[in-house]
């Protein structure tokens, strides 16, 4: 299983010629973790500018190698780009030494920190990262304070995509490789683009999960993705027998549940203290849920319970501690890369007639107000007009970027394959849950290994049914 304007002010950001960037060798440590340990990964940092205008102004990038199970030197190394932006790299490291083994079988996997999350100077809000799930994400006067406490540790203008994929390269050039693979996923492949972009000669093969284009207006299009998801889901149900009989009236009570919360937010409990639970922030969560075949085969389930009155199933799959996301580095790079781009006029006309509705959207348009932003180069959002061996897999059932995403970017390139995955959300996230699972690690795992395409064990593999 992975579980893995100042006040408004643009700000301008310069981005140096390729090649000026200067990076520390990697002095590798022995890693704490007793999992880590056993696999003899090996734990350090590579030192790189924040700013090349300030030499003296380090980020430390912190990095894990899980070494090759049987290695060969003539494999390259798997970096593993992880999504959000905001979620530390380092933080799937197990994964590698257990059911990710394939992944280092001639080859080790490589896990840095982006700048800005997990150990690499993180960028993190608490007030907003401890805020309960249940209430709004962004009030102003937090993220204000987040942002006046970052800019004190941090210039924000430096933590872009594009200094990101710089990062990656300072890594490969420390660790004396020549060329490396990339595993990435919904952001990630993102990051991976830009990176091909600028280091084309430096990449042998690619994987992306979940694919996200570079010119995506993060979370313009969030209520419409998800509202195509909710409609499959609701057909699925009616077609299958044991979920068309034990809810006959799912589409009915899930509009009624909705306009009650309109009209009157429910009180629920949540660490023993009641919450008022209003529809933006309750349909938020169940967006969040959807992340998993897990999650979307629990909402038939969690839907009648709660038009009944019992919220239990709902909360049971609510986040328990705090946001796995460095929030500073998300609003960052969402709100000069994605959120800047929003026009106001499109947020009706892509929102309207969804059950999230414009919910998230006003939640962090009304935050980026508040967040420096940097200026990109008009071609930023271009994608990489060639590519090198490259795998896309999509998901059936992603709720944030649906098949059409990876099919009009792979159609356009000639080394690019695309898989698209039955009943699969927006990423890998509970194939322990599903019969035959693993096919999707074996197929990615063998591309990257050998840079063959073996498909034939997708028909064994079914997601959970619906409960």
């Amino acid at each position: 299983m992975r579980t893995h304007k100042l006040g408004g002010v643009v700000i301008a950001m310069m981005f140096p010629a390729v090649g000026l960037h200067a990076a520390s060798s990697f002095s590798p440590r022995p890693c704490e973790s007793p999992e880590l340990k056993k696999a003899d990964a090996r734990c350090g940092v590579v030192e790189v500018t924040e700013d090349r205008s300030k030499p003296d102004r380090k980020i430390g990038l912190n990095m894990i190698v899980v070494p090759a199970l049987h290695p060969n030197a003539g494999v390259p190394p798997m970096f593993h780009l992880e999504g959000g932006p905001g979620i530390a790299a380092t933080s799937a490291a197990e994964f590698y030494v257990g059911p990710g083994r394939i992944y280092r079988e001639s080859r080790d996997v490589v896990l840095v920190d982006q700048r800005g999350t997990g150990g690499s100077n993180p960028l993190h809000c608490p007030a907003i990262e401890n805020r309960p799930p249940l209430v709004d994400e962004y009030l102003p006067e937090d993220v204000i304070a987040c942002r006046k406490d970052l800019s004190s540790k941090a210039d924000l203008t430096n933590y872009s995509t594009m200094r990101a994929a710089e990062d990656i390269d300072s890594v490969r050039e420390a660790l004396g490789s020549e060329q490396i693979d990339i595993w990435s996923i919904s952001y990630g492949t993102r990051l991976a683009q830009e990176y091909i972009k600028r280091f084309p000669t430096r990449i042998r093969r690619v994987v992306m999960a979940g694919f996200a284009p570079l010119d995506y207006r993060t979370p313009l299009f969030h209520a419409m993705n998800v509202q195509r998801v909710l409609d499959l889901l609701l057909y699925k149900c009616r077609a299958d027998e044991k979920c068309s009989a034990k809810y006959p009236n799912l589409k009915n009570e899930w509009s009624a549940l909705l306009t009650r919360l309109d009209h009157s937010p429910a009180s629920v409990q949540w660490n023993g203290a009641p919450v008022s639970l209003g529809r933006g922030r309750f349909t938020e969560e169940v967006r969040n849920s959807f992340g998993t075949a897990a999650g979307q085969r629990a909402f038939p389930a969690m839907v009648h319970a709660a038009f009944s009155g019992d919220f239990a199933p709902f909360l049971r799959s609510e986040r328990k501690g705090p946001s796995p996301f460095a929030n500073g580095l998300y609003l960052t790079i969402g709100c000069s890369e994605g959120s800047s781009r929003i026009a106001l006029a499109d947020v009706a006309r892509y929102t309207a007639g969804t059950f999230l509705g414009d919910y998230r959207v006003r939640q962090e348009l009304s935050a980026c107000a508040e967040w420096p932003r940097y200026q990109l180069p008009t071609d930023f959002f271009n994608p990489p007009a060639s590519t090198p061996e490259l795998l896309v897999i999509s998901g059936e059932m992603d709720h944030v970027m649906p098949p059409d995403y990876a099919e009009q970017f792979c159609s356009k390139l000639q080394n690019c394959r695309l898989i698209m995955i039955p009943d699969l959300g927006h990423g890998p996230f509970d194939l322990d849950v599903w019969t035959g699972g693993d096919c999707y690690d074996r197929i990615t795992g063998r591309f990257l290994n050998e840079g063959i395409i073996d498909e034939s064990c997708l028909k064994k593999m079914h997601a959970p049914v619906f409960r």
